[in-house]
């Protein structure tokens, strides 16, 4: 592929009105890219590696400070969503535990 840009009135021009205030804020990192980086960008995000087609966005932006933004929340989320995988296996365990003795009681409550 040929390293030509998107043009960002190109972009603004094909882009419904709904979803103009973003391409505007984001339009500019798009825009920056070769058609290869907007390439390797989409198939970021068709294999679902949201969060390196995040910081390959953001990293064409001019400022600086964003990508230490993103890393710092980012952060914050990936512990979060650790706290509540924990969480959630917690309450399996105690579901199952709850079934198993429903389990024995209904054997017993039966005969077996």
């Amino acid at each position: 592929m040929t390293d030509t840009q998107l043009p960002l009135d190109k972009l603004l021009a094909a882009t419904p009105d709904m979803f103009k205030p973003l391409v505007l804020q984001y339009g500019p990192a798009l825009a920056a890219m070769t058609a290869q980086e907007f390439c390797d960008w989409l198939t970021m995000l068709i294999k679902g590696d949201d969060g390196a087609a995040w910081r390959a966005l953001l990293a064409k932006l001019s400022n600086a400070d964003l990508m230490a933004e993103w890393d710092t929340l980012n952060a914050e989320w990936d512990a979060a969503n650790e706290r509540n995988a924990q969480r959630v296996a917690l309450q399996k365990e105690a579901v199952l535990a709850v079934l198993k003795v429903l389990l024995v009681a209904s054997l017993s409550w039966v005969g077996l």
